[in-house]
């Protein structure tokens, strides 16, 4: 069902049928000590939000006593059919068991849970009689001295113990890095393990979009296969010199027989994985090599999940396992080796010995709030909407430093310039959405009216420049020719919304775009129209003197195709004289995930502070480091998700031939 009714009577009442024991309150149904005690926490009523999530805007309302949630409703009928729809009665069931907003997301419709989270909060924000963003403050917990997030290693008793099974190689995280980490090992005949502490429907989310490499067997029979010295040259000035470059060299060396595996799998199901080359006949101000590969799946297809099912099917047909719903303990280590791990399942506590090695592919730690307050404030303050994957909680890098990995010095996390807000709204906002377009290089100007930067730039580069505007915000305007301009500016990766020069398909398509995102931001006025730049300035709240000099002069630049004020190339220069006029403010990004991790070497092994490999233990995906710092280079299109594709590859092998 879309819009299901849940009470705490008929909760409880399921709970005590599935056996559950009642100390004065019943188990999973988790009280604040204010609850426990009954002092009044909420008033009493109906309280109503909404946030957006997939494909539509998902309400929940909640009813209250003075203690406790009495019922939760989460109307969810615009999202994925099948997936987010019938995410929604699960959603409104944990609000109730938790009594909280703090819900776990769905396995498969992650951005439902998200916007249910959000607006459950909203709700409860309401019922306290308090402004939400005080809410969340409370419910991070002292952050801003957040010292000790790493906190001490568990301790696993021998008769906390159900069951041990032994093995050769486990990989613990079955998302990008992991599933061809596992696939690898069990290609070279090594009894393989693949752990995954979500369900089978959501199987660690399913591999990237679009991943980096160089050498693909399309690449060079196109003849466009780039310098891999420019590249790796790229890559290092990047990150500030932070990034390793024989970790750059290995990637290089390898991604293109990472890229031509994954090809050949995918055509087995009967899909194809293209090169997306672009156009290079015009000059950039920032250097752009065509390294991306993507599914060709449109968007409201679900590639992600598909292509993963198939790469562990092809592994299950190998020998590989899969044991979901297990998740990570700790790992097993002593005299600097690493020998296996403990992890809790639905039968308890299972230690898993692997002769040959661990490899830790659990993801970054985007979604630990003391984490991300700790390492990286200045990201979490320009977090606009989080759609990192629901396991980025950190789990593995906080096993490998337990196990004496040494982590990253500096920390970053990849956001793109996508985060748009209400008219009326000022900063990032936690409800946000997310409007794909604010990567086109359109006229962007602040708060009072001024354009203040070259928008052709980085992704991330807006973001941090908006740190110095008013409010952290900013305003994107655009005329009734925007989709005209968009197929001239030609842009790279996946902010691109047509096909590539070679005809590979962009990874979110026009179509997809205007008929989910830009019809429903329109009707819920978060995109505005207008007839004149004097209303359009009026309806972004912006002095409409200034703004109409603004436009004035980008018309200018335009007809001189030549940006004097900032050098944006001419050909990505626009103007704004055919209406309606249309705009959006922005503030904040979109966050996908964190950029540093453990540091490893060159055969994919962990290593300690004095650069020393740990046997046994190794690191692939975003949970490992060591190559990327401050900005994350979207120019190299895929070159996270096509690190960890290669990475994963060669760990997975390289377990598997250790002796």
């Amino acid at each position: 069902m879309d819009n299901k009714l849940i009470s705490r009577r008929t909760f409880l009442k399921g709970a005590a049928a599935a056996g559950a024991v009642t100390t004065g309150a019943m188990v999973g149904v988790n009280l604040t000590q204010a609850q426990a005690e009954g002092a009044a926490i909420y008033t009493p009523g109906t309280y109503t939000a909404t946030s957006r999530g997939y494909a539509s805007f998902v309400t929940v309302s909640i009813t209250v006593d003075e203690t406790s949630i009495l019922e939760a409703t989460v109307t969810a009928d615009g999202e994925t059919q099948g997936i987010g729809t019938v995410a929604a009665d699960k959603l409104a069931e944990e609000i109730l068991a938790k009594q909280s907003h703090e819900i776990d997301a769905v396995s498969g419709a992650t951005k439902t849970s998200t916007a249910v989270r959000q607006a459950c909060e909203e709700c409860i924000a309401q019922a306290k009689g308090i402004d939400v963003a005080l809410l969340r403050q409370a419910s991070a917990g002292n952050t801003a001295e957040t010292k000790d997030w790493l906190g001490e290693e568990p301790i696993v008793a021998a008769a906390d113990v159900v069951k041990t099974i032994d093995t050769e190689v486990v990989v613990i995280g079955a998302g990008t890095a992991g599933v061809f980490a596992a696939c690898a090992a069990v290609e070279e005949g090594a009894k393989t393990i693949l752990i995954e502490k979500f369900d089978e429907s959501y199987g660690g989310a399913g591999i990237r979009d679009t991943l980096g490499a160089i050498g693909s067997r399309e690449q060079l029979a196109s003849g466009k296969n780039p310098d891999k010295f420019d590249v790796i040259t790229e890559l290092y000035r990047q990150s500030n010199g932070y990034g390793d470059q024989r970790l750059y060299k290995v990637w290089a060396d390898h991604s293109g027989e990472a890229i031509d595996w994954y090809t050949d799998r995918m055509a087995e199901v009967g899909l194809s994985v293209r090169f997306e080359e672009d156009d290079h006949s015009r000059e950039v101000r920032y250097p752009i090599y065509d390294v991306g590969h993507s599914l060709q799946m449109s968007a409201t297809q679900g590639a992600h999940g598909v292509s993963a099912k198939a790469l562990k099917d092809y592994g299950i047909r190998l020998g590989l396992e899969v044991h979901y719903n297990t998740t990570l303990v700790r790992l097993i280590h002593e005299d600097g080796k690493v020998t296996g791990m403990y992890a809790n399942t639905p039968e308890g506590m299972v230690r898993y010995n692997a002769s040959k090695g661990v490899i830790v592919c659990t993801g970054g730690y985007s979604l630990n709030k003391d984490m991300m307050q700790a390492l990286q404030p200045e990201t979490v303050k320009m977090i606009n909407i989080n759609y990192s994957y629901p396991g980025s909680m950190g789990d593995g890098i906080k096993a490998c430093l337990w196990a004496g990995a040494a982590m990253d010095e500096t920390h970053s996390g990849m956001l793109f310039d996508r985060g748009g807000i209400r008219p009326d709204q000022v900063g990032s906002q936690p409800e946000g959405v997310l409007f794909w377009m604010g990567s086109q290089p359109f006229l962007k100007v602040d708060l009072n009216g001024n354009r203040f930067t070259n928008e052709s730039g980085c992704y991330d580069h807006i973001l941090h420049m908006a740190h110095t505007l008013p409010g952290m915000t900013y305003a994107e305007v655009w005329d009734a020719n925007y989709i005209q301009d968009m197929m001239r500016f030609d842009t790279h990766g996946c902010s691109r919304m047509f096909p590539h020069v070679n005809g590979a398909e962009s990874v979110w398509p026009l179509e997809f775009n205007e008929a989910v995102f830009m019809s429903m931001y329109r009707d819920q006025g978060i995109v505005v129209k207008a007839d004149t730049i004097e209303e359009l300035a009026q309806k972004l709240g912006l002095p409409v003197e200034n703004f109409v000099k603004t436009v004035a002069r980008y018309n200018e630049l335009y007809d001189k195709q030549q940006d004097e004020d900032f050098g944006k190339e001419a050909f990505r220069l626009s103007a704004l004289r055919q209406p309606p006029y249309e705009g959006i403010r922005m503030s904040g990004g979109y966050f996908i995930c964190t950029l540093d991790g453990i540091r490893i070497d060159t055969n994919m092994n962990a290593v300690n502070a004095k650069g020393e490999p740990i046997e046994g233990l190794y690191v692939a995906g975003d949970c490992s480091g060591g190559y990327f710092d401050a900005s994350y280079p979207n120019l190299l299109a895929g070159c996270a998700a096509g690190r960890s594709i290669t990475f994963g590859r060669l760990a997975g092998k390289n377990a598997a031939h250790r002796a």
